[in-house]
C-alpha cells in the first residue's frame, strides 16, 4: 500500500527537483549581483560574484553555487534509478555527475578577482578554476544528447538531440568568441541546459503515471 505515495512522491521530486537547482542559481546569483555595484549580467562570468576578494563569496560559492548542484546530484540520483540500466544511460549519468562535480569544484577553488581568461599573472587556483568550469559544460552537452538518445524513439527530445546539442555548443563557444557578452552567453547556456534537465525530468516523471 506504500508504493502509491512513494510513486507519487518521485513523480513531483522528479519535476521539481532541476527547476528547484535552476532557481536556486538563477535567484541568488540575482540577489547577490544587486547587492554589488558594478557588477554586469551581460559581461560578468556568475563566478565573478565568488572571486577571491569579492564581498560576497563566501554566500556565493557555499549558499549559491554548491547547493545548486547537490539539488541537481539528487535529482541525477532519482533519474537514475527511472532509467534502464544500459551502459550508454549510466555513461550520460556519468558524465552528468562530472559536470556538477567539477562545478562544485570550481566553487570550491574561487579565480581571481574578475575571473578573467588566460594563464598570465593569475594564480595556481585561478587556472584550476577555469579549467574545471570549461570542462564541466561540454561534459553536460555529451551527457545530455548520450542520454536523450536511451530515449524511446517516438521522443521529441530523442529527435531533437542532435541540433539540441550543436545550440549548446554554439552558446559554449560564444562565451569564448565575444568576450564582452561573456556573461550573457553564460547564463543562456545554464538556461538551455537546465531547460533539458526539466525536459529529461518531466519525462520520467510521465513513465510513473499508470498507463
Amino acid at each position: 500500500m506504500r508504493s502509491l505515495p512513494l510513486r507519487g512522491t518521485a513523480f513531483w521530486a522528479l519535476i521539481a527537483l532541476p527547476v528547484i537547482s535552476g532557481l536556486w542559481l538563477a535567484i541568488g546569483v540575482g540577489i547577490l549581483a544587486a547587492l554589488s555595484p558594478g557588477y554586469s549580467h551581460v559581461s560578468h562570468f556568475m563566478s565573478v560574484l565568488g572571486a577571491a576578494g569579492s564581498p560576497f563569496a563566501a554566500w556565493t560559492n557555499y549558499a549559491v553555487f554548491i547547493p545548486t548542484e547537490l539539488w541537481f546530484l539528487a535529482f541525477l540520483a532519482l533519474l537514475n534509478a527511472r532509467l534502464p540500466d544500459r551502459r550508454l544511460t549510466r555513461v550520460s549519468l556519468i558524465l552528468l555527475a562530472a559536470y556538477a562535480g567539477l562545478l562544485m569544484l570550481a566553487a570550491g577553488l574561487p579565480c581571481d578577482a574578475g575571473c578573467d581568461g588566460g594563464d598570465a599573472g593569475h594564480s595556481a587556483i585561478h587556472i584550476a578554476h577555469m579549467i574545471a568550469a570549461a570542462t564541466a559544460y561540454p561534459l553536460a552537452l555529451i551527457g545530455l544528447f548520450l542520454l536523450v538518445l536511451t530515449l524511446p524513439r517516438p521522443s521529441l527530445l530523442r529527435r531533437l538531440a542532435l541540433p539540441s546539442m550543436a545550440v549548446g555548443f554554439g552558446l559554449f563557444g560564444a562565451i569564448i568568441a565575444v568576450p564582452e557578452a561573456q556573461g550573457l552567453f553564460q547564463r543562456l547556456l545554464e538556461a538551455w541546459i537546465y531547460a533539458h534537465f526539466i525536459a529529461l525530468g518531466v519525462h520520467a516523471a510521465l513513465s510513473l503515471r499508470p498507463q
